[in-house]
């Protein structure tokens, strides 16, 4: 750590944000901060169905209506695959990030890491908790069971199988009350993040409207549930300046949305008065804070945004069921992550580019839906402000049956073309094909907040609804140090490394210095074909002080033309790298390789100015080297094609990367490029940008 960089850190920070973090620090490792215990309000825990009376407020819709409008939906095999989840949930065999099941014992060892089998101390005060995490392990592997995924798939599946219905709700309320046994307040890793508390308790209320309540152990699980809630939001209310002051991101989100359900939900408790106020006041300044005016997320990140939007959602069902109205920053909030978001998507299945930090969350699991299809989501917010559809019937419209009800999914289907868009205050790009499955995702903004990977002028190419070049994704927060910084660091993206730098300076686990600035040079889109070109300034702190500027020319539909430049003083060392998707791949020679999709091949060649071809390697998978890997969902990784192309001279130094459906034939003469690869195409390339485009068709 040097002094410069401290100096930038503090300058970052702000002078608010250094003074509560060194204060922070001071309180939580003096144990300051829980020396003196607060008692939570006392909840009243009424005898028999009276228990029962604060659920009426409760906001999810009915099961029974639920489930006779989306059984036909879902389909046989779904449903099966529901019931068989349920029966293994109510076992303790959980399925972690929509993705791979654990194995936390029945019953449930809450303190396990499902990878290793290594135990964290219950013990200990949830200020100091964490300390053991390089000798456990990463601490989300054990989080994800106490978020409780498996409490919406235990009530969905009841909806659908109420013949199974009681024996599974004895199993879910013997889980809960285990909990809460095992994990007191304020002790242990569970209580260590509000954020986890705010999930948590969304799962038991979910599960208890939808299905515990119904049952006959209803009075059980309502008490069970309220006192929950009422410890909860208590605890979170004591400590949420930290995520008010030093996060402000999805966190600060979560724990007001569970300020504002407790305050909503027990209204007869002295404090809920002041839990209502303030989760509200503090949602609906988070909600013009935290989603950017174009309809980015703060956290530049796509999964952490859909976090985001399901924090909406929950708030504004919960003002419905206060009697109330949607926040109007809630509703434009929503609106502009639509727009956003719906512009990125891959219309075969839903998914997005694997961009930014992905730690697997899905807090809601409102659906049967694959963990990377958005279409849930982006259906409900789309009934929720606009009462229109954007997609056909299909299982994607059980959240929206769910958490507007039924008679929502009658409204009119009105699904909207994916064309070319520019998202210019936060740098967010999207070239799409004739055909919408074709598209690139570009990034060139300058960051304006902390929470992102070191990734500018990344470009993501999806070829007929194959994500033939991808964002590697983060695989593992809080795992071994190497694999983290694999993952978000500069050399693991689409992008080019200058003399093996970073473009920012990975300082801290979660945090980077030095925000990247960058400049939006063109955008257009001319019908045959579309263009964007920018520059980033990541390097100019460096000796030489180089400028990274990128131009993607995208003619449509099989065909990328991609020209970098890197410009400074000196000599250098530039290495550009594509990753490859989840297919089988050939190298064709050194600098190109053949990706084999379901779709056909699909070529990635590189050049230099002269349309001579570049040297370099393909890696598939090397935990040696760190190269060549792809992780869609969290704490999983599969090998897929990484090749590299490097350039040592002086500046300017050049790379053309041809990327194609075809074979692509390449020549240049008096500086004119003629490039055939299913089109025909003629260009310059003038100071590092495309210009003078011509296209025709063989």
């Amino acid at each position: 750590m040097s002094t410069r960089d401290a100096i930038q850190e503090l300058r970052e920070l702000g002078p608010g944000g250094t003074l509560f973090r060194v204060s922070w620090e001071l309180r939580t490792r003096t144990g300051l901060t829980t020396l003196i215990q607060h008692a939570p309000p006392r909840w009243r825990n009424s005898p028999g169905e009276a228990a029962l009376e604060w659920t009426a407020r409760l906001p999810m819709a009915d099961p029974i209506t639920v489930a006779a409008c989306m059984r036909e939906r879902l389909g046989r095999a779904q449903l099966d695959d529901l019931r068989l989840s349920a029966d293994a949930a109510a076992r303790g065999t959980v399925l972690c990030f929509g993705r791979w099941p654990a194995e936390f014992g029945d019953p449930i060892d809450w303190q396990r890491n499902p990878r290793g089998a290594k135990r964290w101390d219950s013990t200990k005060s949830w200020a100091r908790s964490l300390l053991d995490e390089t000798e456990i392990g990463d601490v989300k592997l054990t989080w994800e069971v106490a978020r409780f995924p498996h409490a919406y798939v235990i009530a969905r599946a009841a909806a659908f199988h109420p013949e199974h219905s009681d024996r599974w709700a004895e199993a879910l309320l013997r889980q809960i009350e285990s909990f809460r046994s095992e994990n007191p307040v304020g002790r242990g890793i569970h209580w260590a993040s509000g954020q986890e508390t705010a999930f948590r308790l969304l799962a038991w209320l979910f599960a208890l409207d939808a299905h515990l309540v119904r049952g006959p152990h209803g009075a059980r699980a309502a008490a069970a549930v309220g006192e929950a809630l009422c410890e909860g939001a208590s605890h979170v209310e004591r400590h949420i300046d930290y995520a008010r002051i030093a996060v402000y991101n999805n966190h600060l989100l979560s724990e007001a949305l569970l300020l504002y359900a407790a305050g909503v939900l027990l209204p007869a408790l002295e404090a809920a008065r002041r839990w209502r106020r303030i989760g509200r006041a503090l949602l609906e300044e988070q909600a013009q804070r935290q989603f950017y005016a174009d309809g980015a997320y703060i956290q530049l990140s796509h999964n952490y945004h859909r976090v985001a939007l399901q924090d909406l959602l929950w708030a504004s069902v919960l003002a419905r069921a206060d009697g109330d109205s949607m926040a109007p920053a809630w509703r434009e909030a929503l609106e502009r992550s639509l727009d956003f978001l719906h512009a990125h998507q891959c219309p075969t299945d839903g998914r997005l580019p694997n961009y930014g930090s992905n730690d697997g969350a899905l807090p809601s699991i409102f659906s049967s839906s694959d963990f990377s299809d958005y279409r849930p989501v982006l259906q409900c917010v789309s009934l929720m402000v606009r009462g229109e559809r954007l997609y056909e019937p299909g299982p994607w419209d059980e959240t929206a049956a769910w958490v507007i009800g039924p008679l929502a999914l009658e409204a009119p289907l009105r699904p909207r073309p994916r064309r070319s868009a520019s998202f210019k205050p936060t740098g967010f790009h999207v070239l799409r094909g004739n055909d919408e499955r074709s598209f690139a995702a570009f990034r060139c903004g300058s960051i304006r907040d902390r929470f992102s990977q070191i990734d500018m002028l990344h470009l993501d190419v999806w070829w007929r609804g194959q994500n033939v070049l991808v964002d590697g994704g983060s695989y593992l927060y809080n795992g071994p140090a190497e694999w983290h910084e694999h993952f978000m660091r500069t050399a693991s993206h689409n992008t080019v490394v200058v003399d093996g730098r970073d473009q920012m300076l990975h300082y801290r686990r979660f945090k980077c210095l030095y925000w990247t600035k960058a400049r939006l040079l063109a955008f257009e889109d001319r019908g045959d074909s579309a263009l964007v070109s920018g520059e980033h300034y990541g390097y100019r702190r460096h000796p030489g002080e180089c400028v990274h500027r990128r131009s993607v020319l995208h003619v449509k539909d099989d065909l990328w033309v991609v020209v970098d430049q890197i410009d400074g003083r000196g000599e250098h060392v530039a290495r550009l790298h594509w990753l490859g998707g989840e297919f089988p791949h050939e190298e064709l020679r050194p600098g190109a390789m053949r990706l084999l999709t379901p779709e056909g091949p699909f070529e990635i060649a590189v050049f230099d100015e002269k349309g001579h071809p570049l040297a370099g390697d393909v890696v598939r998978g090397s935990e040696s080297a760190l190269r060549g890997w792809l992780s869609r969902y969290y704490g999983e990784k599969v090998p897929v094609p990484s090749l590299a192309v490097e350039r040592r001279g002086r500046t300017p130094l050049v790379f053309v990367s041809v990327l194609s459906a075809d074979t692509a034939r390449c020549s240049v003469e008096h500086e004119r490029w003629q490039i055939s690869a299913g089109a025909e195409v003629s260009l310059a390339i003038e100071g590092g940008l495309v210009a003078q485009v011509q296209v025709g068709h063989p």
